[in-house]
């Protein structure tokens, strides 16, 4: 799988891209853009994409390279929570 991204900021999204499943709608949009529709594509996103990375990270012996995605006040910090969740939960668990 390719992929290319940036960190988001405290009021922007990161932007990704995988070759695999593509833009996700959310992909660089500013945090007033999001509806309830785009924070489900969000949640959903991060609880597939960190569980693979902390899986990954571990297997490769790399931990914590993958750890942060999300800046820690975009959207109240509900993404950052819960991808930090999501990748430490994968580490622990491989």
């Amino acid at each position: 799988m390719g992929y290319i991204g940036t960190f988001g900021t405290p009021t922007t999204a990161p932007e990704h891209h995988c070759n695999t499943f593509g833009t996700p709608s959310w992909s660089g949009l500013h945090q007033d853009e999001f509806t309830p529709a785009l924070e489900s594509d969000l949640r959903q996103f991060i609880e597939r994409e960190a569980a693979r990375k902390g899986h990954n990270d571990k297997v490769q012996g790399c931990i914590g390279d993958n750890q942060y995605f999300f800046n820690e006040h975009f959207l109240g910090g509900w993404p950052h929570k819960l991808w930090t969740d999501c990748y430490h939960e994968n580490v622990r668990n491989t």
